[in-house]
């Protein structure tokens, strides 16, 4: 009996525990802060902010909280920390802002978000990257929408002359390939190689993408307000 009376002691003070998380004192504050902002602990976060610690201190990495509530699409943290002075366009070691990572991960609300309060859809990571190249290439066709409707330059070519349709191109991204080809992005542009989108497809064994980004420019009129 005691012991049944132990073990559900232990299981009530776990549960306790868990839910409360974020108030267990375990770490230095900085620990603390990257912890609350990976797990949306808002509460704790503003103690901590209150108490007087750098809203955009960094881990090993160079990422500051923000990044990491912009990566975990926790947008109440996100918002706090703004709202205490936290640098929305800050790089990490990879040159990434939070929009860069929000956008490669797809956190939709993030990017919106982050577009809406001042972040640059421009600014280039250490590859010499927007966050729209990291989006095509990873078919987040949701974000690479959203970046269009902030006026980001949908024809940006990186230093080997790759445009955001190659890149989607080359991972058989057909959807953002739709999209872009439907909002007036250029398929006839050519790399430093030679090389169309359609070429690009096409080396990759994406003979249907191929054709549809061949025969894009026919079949889908850019939309209005497309680039020219």
């Amino acid at each position: 009996m005691r012991r049944s009376r132990y073990f559900f002691s232990l299981a009530v003070f776990a549960a306790a525990v868990f839910t409360a998380g974020c108030e267990i004192p375990i770490g230095s504050p900085e620990e603390r802060m990257f912890k609350s902002a990976k797990n949306d602990y808002e509460r704790n976060m503003r103690k901590l902010l209150d108490s007087g610690l750098n809203p955009d201190i960094r881990d090993q990495a160079g990422w500051t909280p923000l990044m990491w509530a912009a990566a975990k699409d926790n947008l109440d943290s996100l918002k706090l920390l703004v709202s205490r002075g936290a640098d929305i366009n800050l790089r990490n070691y990879k040159g990434e802002t939070a929009l860069h990572i929000a956008a490669r991960w797809s956190r939709l609300d993030t990017v919106r978000y982050l577009i809406s309060i001042g972040a640059k859809p421009e600014t280039l990571d250490r590859l010499g990257w927007p966050p729209l190249m990291w989006a095509a290439m990873q078919g987040r066709t949701d974000v690479v929408k959203a970046l269009a409707e902030s006026g980001a330059n949908m024809e940006f070519r990186d230093t080997n002359g790759n445009t955001a349709l190659m890149m989607a191109a080359n991972r058989g991204r057909t959807a953002t390939v739709k999209y872009m080809l439907e909002f007036g992005v250029n398929p006839g542009k050519t790399n430093k190689a030679g090389q169309t989108a359609a070429d690009v497809a096409r080396q990759s064994k994406y003979l249907e993408l191929a054709a549809l980004i061949e025969g894009g420019a026919q079949k889908n009129p850019p939309v209005k307000g497309a680039p020219k």
